[in-house]
């Protein structure tokens, strides 16, 4: 498979208007306060300010659901880049997260690095098991790559791509544009637009969609956020009409989640989300429970 083929693209560098700061001084008396200049102003502490804004990695998790196997699209992994203000360019950072299920599990490895202020570029990779009465054992696994910029201080853009090996019968890829808006002190929304095609396959399909995924996450105190999830495809393309389309390239759903942080770092975040069945084409309700890790303030 040409997987570095697929992973390949161009980062574009994107150079904000740089905005000054300039104090009229009083001839009378001094200033009882001052401004700095090389550096912009840091947001009031808060869960839902420029220090949220993270890196969200696209991945598609098979898990196992009511009638088979399934595909998870918003148990996204992220990580949190930014820190405002910045005073220079940091090393390469690694994080890393685990799922373990009943059926299945999978681990993910990140490497994160800062090449200028606001900019951060990523690489992901993603091994998973999946086990069922079915199908027996299936190996499968995910490359990510992409970049984020902080265009202002609650604004964030970014390109990514990414690739699935699907257990070696249906691999696909995917690039997408993402945005993260910080709308207010306690609102958070989130925007993305992918094109997905499948890979070569032995069953000689050809099929390709444009996604769109959407996240809202508004702050109800320091502890507790409430999350509202949807996406559905834009256009479906496929070179034989009488096969359904693969249940990644129809990916509609939609739910809400209830989040709490118990610590400062460590939190939960729990609810449902109407997802389509893959074999009946239904909409039926998914839980979706995920603990949830924080760098230290």
């Amino acid at each position: 498979m040409k997987i570095l083929q697929l992973l390949t693209f161009l980062f574009i560098l994107m150079f904000p208007a740089l905005q000054s700061v300039t104090a009229q001084e009083n001839p009378i008396r001094k200033d009882s306060l001052k401004i700095a200049t090389d550096k912009p102003l840091p947001l009031q502490s808060d869960s839902a300010t420029a220090d949220e804004m993270r890196i969200t990695i696209p991945t598609i998790h098979s898990v196992i659901g009511k009638d088979g196997l399934q595909y998870n699209r918003f148990n996204d992994f992220s990580v949190n880049p930014y820190r405002m203000p910045r005073t220079g360019t940091s090393g390469v950072q690694f994080h890393g997260t685990g799922s373990d299920n009943i059926n299945s599990k999978s681990r993910t490895a990140i490497a994160t690095y800062s090449p200028v202020p606001r900019m951060s570029l990523y690489s992901a990779a993603t091994l998973g098991l999946v086990e069922t009465p079915y199908f027996g054992k299936g190996n499968y696994y995910i490359l990510n790559a992409g970049a984020n910029y902080l265009l202002t201080p609650n604004l964030n853009a970014g390109l990514s791509a990414m690739y699935n090996s699907n257990f070696g019968t249906m691999p696909f890829w995917n690039i997408s544009a993402d945005l993260q808006y910080l709308a207010g002190r306690n609102l958070m929304l989130e925007g993305s637009l992918g094109y997905m095609q499948t890979g070569a396959n032995m069953f000689n399909l050809n099929q390709s969609a444009v996604l769109v995924d959407l996240h809202a996450r508004y702050r109800l105190s320091d502890d507790w956020f409430l999350n509202a999830y949807g996406g559905f495809p834009v256009s479906q393309n496929t070179n034989r009409p009488a096969a359904p389309m693969m249940p990644m390239m129809n990916n509609t759903h939609y739910g809400g989640t209830v989040e709490y942080w118990f610590r400062p770092t460590v939190g939960a975040e729990a609810g449902l989300i109407w997802v389509r069945d893959m074999f009946s084409g239904k909409m039926r309700p998914q839980p979706k429970l995920e603990l949830k890790f924080r760098p230290g303030r």
